[in-house]
């Protein structure tokens, strides 16, 4: 029988995506369990429920190795408190409010002596070694938020506060009259309109010349900087001033005082009555009614006279007594002296958007353009809005894969307002106004200014001489990345950039060159920089030059993840090394809030984390050297602000606990504002691991040194002048030396003549020369 076969005609296979999906542990699974027999809706509820357990034992796993991690970790030193200060403040006018225990900030002077505590209803001085409190300001619903202290003279302390109402203050406290003085409120006419101004941020320069505070419109959403100059030198001798009259009157008063209770003694002894069996001397009223008439009136004037007496003794004593009275509740130094206003000199707004513009022509264009005496900001672009548009739609066009994953922006929700920072300098050869002044010499002459999301950092003259507080950077420093933070060294003349791609940028101002830059990490921005102190670089004072050179320093930053790194930055030779301290975290809570160098002790760094630990560190090397532990009834107040300060020069430490929330505490006190704590004092002194660290002396040295010609040539010659009295040695051990080699060199000659004589004379003449016969051709 024939079979017919097609030619030519291919078979093709199933689709590959039609193939049943084979699972790799299918040999291991119950054969039972390869055809599923739940009809629906069950089969569904049961793979739901075998996904829920698995994700639920993946969390139960990944607890369990973090416990075991934190179980395995070796854990520092915990100590306690030794003194709690939860005590109402003497005196007060607020007795329910002004305690200790409601403290909302803390800042310690820059000498360590102090404590400045910010209370609901005002703020308060306490010595920080003895916990006294010394001097108190109160106004009702003045709840401080921030705190900072500068030294403006020796004793005296310049104070600024922001209340919880954005309200700021300028306070000033003297040491020899132990007592808080009001000096300014910054924005109280402002108070009073329905368009108030609040100031989000204040800060001043280190000796209190120059003050700016970030201003902000909440009715317009407007934020600006705004910088005044303080008469500084006007309010110290007003501050002497009313020490020395709050002195007088004091001792005023202690005189006063022991006058009337020396009167009042006498007056007591006259008044009392004593009886006939102990004394027969008659009373007042009983020679008034016993004596007999009298028949002359010198007699009778005579009697007048001492019943006069002794009322009139009465009076002035009465009268004493309720002018001290009076004096003791009235403020001795109430509106009797004002302190100068501060004065506007500068006020510098964000950069604006970038808009396009509305220009018709070339030449109406060209107009416009900038001049070239500064570096542009590059806001300023000539840019029509067609074209910001055609750009803006090719973006669109090009990324719309990508687009849709974005957010969508709710037109309700309110932008979060991004503060500037700023810093005050001196005068530097990149900016030279005021280099060249004696008076200006230490003073800030400059105030670098840069805003979140900026890659620019501009800098403002502030000894310029113009009507017109809006004017351009004299100065402008671009980067190729965003700017997360900046530091600048206590004398001001380096300073360092952080970026967001993790360099760091490090500039010496003074002599305008750049030390270097150094990557530090990838993929996390530097968020903080601390400049260490320079007696923890190894010195190594050169022989040579005699006078003084430039030190070095650490640097110490940390990134986004928490992880610390020190860099040195020695001379502009020397290149950035980096050092890494402390690796980055992996638990959010150990994320590191607060990074605060010890002053009086650079070795000890103090830490605080996320989730509230308190920690002592190795400057240096990283470990954690102890830990401040509060009761089991208490938790750190505010971890990412805590309130805390170190005083006594470093020997103690405050820090505020709040009382922990339960359900039912947070149910009863929903509605109050104040949170219940206690105000814990740990001795530093007594801790055993830090033992080693208080014996330890560092000397101060001085980060940046710059010598003049005149100086270089004076310590040269110094040096000369000192090395006249060895020269004389020198010149003898000289002497000496070239005898000998003198000596050497006849020697030397004689031995040469020697042997020259003794050589062979060959004369060339008598030498036969071999004679050859070439052959002929």
């Amino acid at each position: 029988m024939p079979v017919y076969i097609r030619k030519n005609v291919s078979y093709t296979p199933p689709s590959l995506d039609k193939l049943p999906q084979e699972s790799e542990d299918d040999f291991v699974n119950d054969p039972e369990l390869l055809n599923d027999n739940l009809p629906q809706p069950y089969r569904m509820i049961d793979k739901t429920l075998r996904e829920l357990i698995d994700d639920t034992w993946e969390v139960i796993a990944d607890r369990e190795k973090q416990r075991l991690e934190e179980a395995s970790k070796v854990r520092p030193p915990q100590y306690e408190s030794s003194v709690e200060l939860e005590a109402v403040i003497p005196a007060t006018q607020y007795p329910e409010k002004q305690k200790l225990c409601y403290a909302t900030c803390m800042n310690n002077s820059p000498d360590g002596q102090y404590v400045f505590i910010g209370l609901p209803c005002g703020l308060v001085a306490v010595e920080a070694l003895t916990q006294q409190v010394v001097s108190t300001w109160e106004s009702e619903n003045a709840e401080m938020a921030y705190m900072k202290s500068y030294t403006l003279a020796s004793q005296v302390y310049m104070i600024t506060t922001i209340d919880d109402m954005g309200v700021g203050r300028l306070f000033a406290f003297s040491q020899n009259a132990n007592k808080l003085f009001l000096v300014k409120v910054l924005n109280a006419s402002s108070q009073e309109s329905d368009n108030k101004l609040l100031i989000s941020k204040l800060e001043a320069s280190t000796d209190g010349d120059y003050l700016g505070m970030v201003m902000e419109n909440p009715s317009s959403h407007d934020l600006w900087l705004e910088v005044h100059k303080l008469p500084r030198d006007t309010w110290v001798s007003d501050l002497e001033t009313m020490t020395a009259a709050i002195k007088k009157k004091e001792e005023k008063e202690k005189r006063e005082e022991a006058m009337s209770e020396l009167e009042t003694e006498s007056v007591a002894q006259s008044e009392v009555a004593p009886s006939k069996a102990d004394t027969d001397e008659p009373s007042v009223a009983s020679i008034a009614n016993s004596v007999a008439p009298l028949d002359t009136a010198e007699q009778s004037q005579s009697l007048a006279s001492s019943i006069n007496s002794a009322k009139s003794v009465k009076f002035n004593l009465f009268l004493r007594n309720s002018q001290l009275a009076s004096k003791s509740k009235k403020d001795p130094l109430s509106g009797e002296y004002k302190f100068g206003s501060p004065q506007l000199i500068m006020k510098v707004k964000p950069p604006p958007t970038l808009t396009g513009t509305s220009v018709a022509n070339l030449h109406s264009t060209c107009q416009k353009v900038e001049s070239n005496d500064v570096v542009g900001t590059g806001h300023n672009l000539l840019f029509t809005q067609a074209h910001l548009d055609l750009r803006q739609s090719v973006f669109d066009h090009l990324h719309d894969n990508l687009l849709k994953y974005l957010p969508e922006e709710d037109e309700n929700m309110e932008k979060i307002q991004q503060y500037p920072n700023f810093h005050f300098l001196t005068a530097g050869r990149m900016l030279p106004q005021g280099l060249e002044q004696s008076s200006l010499e230490g003073r800030p002459t400059t105030v670098a200014v840069w805003w979140p999301g900026s890659t620019n950092l501009m800098q403002y003259s502030l000894i310029k001489t113009s009507k017109d507080t809006e004017f351009k950077p004299d100065l402008v420093w671009p980067f190729t990345c965003k700017i997360t933070s900046t530091e600048t060294s206590p004398d001001t003349n380096i300073i360092a950039i952080g970026l967001e791609n993790g360099n760091l940028v490090v500039w010496d101002r003074y002599m305008g060159t750049q030390r270097g830059v150094v990557n530090v990490q990838e993929d996390s921005p530097v968020v903080q920089i601390r400049f260490l102190d320079p007696a923890l670089y190894p010195q190594d004072p050169p022989a040579y030059p005699p006078y003084p050179t430039g030190t070095g320093t650490y640097i110490l930053m940390m990134c986004a993840n928490s992880a610390l790194y020190t860099v040195s930055t020695g001379t502009a030779a020397i290149p950035l090394q980096i050092n890494t301290i402390s690796m980055p975290v992996e638990n959010d809570n150990d994320t590191i809030t607060v990074l605060q160098p010890f002053t009086y002790h650079p070795d000890l760094l103090l830490t605080v984390t996320r989730k509230g630990d308190v920690q002592i560190r190795d400057t240096l090397q990283g470990t954690v050297l102890c830990q401040i532990q509060l009761p089991a009834t208490h938790e750190l107040s505010s971890p990412w602000d805590p309130v805390l300060a170190v005083g006594g020069q470093g020997q103690n430490m405050y820090v505020k606990g709040n009382v922990k929330t339960t359900e039912e505490s947070s149910e009863i006190d929903a509605d109050s504002s104040l949170q219940t704590g206690i105000v814990y004092v740990y001795q530093l002194r007594s801790f055993p691991s830090l033992d080693q660290y208080w014996k330890i002396k560092r000397s101060s040295q001085p980060l940046t040194v710059h010598t003049t010609v005149e100086q270089r040539v004076d310590a040269l010659l110094a040096e000369r002048i000192a090395m006249q009295g060895m020269r004389k040695n020198r010149m003898q051990e000289k002497w000496a030396t070239l005898k000998d080699e003198i000596n050497n060199i006849h020697s030397i000659k004689e031995i040469a003549r020697i042997n020259a004589t003794k050589r062979n004379i060959v004369k060339f003449d008598k030498i036969p020369f071999p004679h050859y016969e070439l052959p002929l051709p």
